[in-house]
């Protein structure tokens, strides 16, 4: 099986996080994760921190120019409105969340949505699509292998690690059910877990 180097270009932030800080109120910064192999560079989620982006890829010696495939996951803003930065690339999403949002999208984000071509399955051989519905309905992880791990860029189907490790999800997901069977789900498919908004952790 094909095999992808990835690198977290942001690590995101809950604006709460009972866990760690349950008086703070911080930033919504979604992670956002560059994946790298056979002569193609993807982004997942490249967030909505146009700078702390662009400053990521020059530390990485990728330029936006160089980025071929950009897929998000879900159509929240904190995990899409970056996309801009990169219009010589390809704008993937799943075709039931491009669907989903087309009513309810609201209309500073309807040029990326109108922008993005439906993909299923695979983004390309060795980047897999899996369904990981419930925070919203049509929510997609992407599930690959590195070093003969399977990693799994799992957005916000996992938040963070203590919301994985209690079966807690978001109080926006649209299932909270579904979105608890997810997680669920999660545990059988992945060796490493990226959250949407956290650093990458060793799943069990």
């Amino acid at each position: 099986m094909r095999e992808f180097d990835y690198r977290i270009l942001i690590t995101g932030q809950l604006s709460t996080n009972k866990y760690r800080y349950p008086n703070e109120k911080k930033e919504v910064i979604c992670t956002t994760t560059l994946l790298s192999g056979h002569g193609l560079n993807v982004i997942i989620d490249p967030g909505w921190r146009d700078e702390p982006l662009l400053a990521s890829l020059r530390e990485a010696q990728v330029a936006p120019e160089q980025i071929d495939i950009v897929y998000v996951t879900h159509m929240h803003a904190d995990h899409i409105r970056s996309i801009r930065l990169f219009p010589g690339a390809r704008w993937l999403a799943s075709p039931r969340e491009i669907d989903n949002w087309r009513v309810k999208i609201p209309e500073a984000d309807r040029d990326i949505l109108e922008r993005l071509e439906p993909v299923e399955d695979e983004i390309v051989s060795g980047l897999n699509i899996v369904q990981t519905p419930g925070h919203t309905l049509a929510h997609t992880s992407v599930l690959f292998r590195h070093d003969g791990r399977r990693v799994l860029v799992a957005a916000d189907a996992v938040l963070v690690k203590e919301y994985y490790e209690h079966r807690e999800v978001h109080v926006i997901s649209e299932d909270q059910e579904l979105a608890k069977q997810t997680i669920d789900e999660i545990k059988t498919l992945a060796d490493i877990v990226i959250p949407g908004h956290d650093e990458p952790f060793e799943a069990f």
